[in-house]
């Protein structure tokens, strides 16, 4: 039941109440903006279809956002990995950042 005595709680489809699709939908926002600033194209599309099917489809929207995580996580992972093998490539001399010019 809502505050209201006589109105029983909202409820989406397949029986998600409105609650859980803002959470859903809260969740999906946060990771398309996650997924766009640190996980490229890709993960942030993948936010954004979990963002809008989260109305109509809520249980596909936590397949899309979860794949928005999963995506951004690996590419940020990876960007890390890069970093730090630059840095030891830098740090042991096999590459530099000179140039010269003749």
């Amino acid at each position: 039941m809502t505050e209201y005595q006589n109105q029983p709680a909202a409820t989406g489809p397949a029986g998600y109440s409105a609650t859980q699709l803002e959470a859903i939908k809260k969740k999906a926002l946060t990771w398309t903006i996650v997924g766009f600033l640190c996980g490229g194209v890709v993960a942030g599309i993948l936010g954004l279809l979990g963002y809008l099917k989260a109305d109509t489809e809520p249980a596909t929207a936590e397949k899309f956002t979860k794949w928005a995580k999963i995506v951004t996580i690996v590419i940020i992972v990876l960007n890390v990995l890069i970093w730090i093998l630059v840095a030891i490539l830098m740090a042991t001399g096999a590459m530099t950042m000179e140039t010269t010019t003749y």
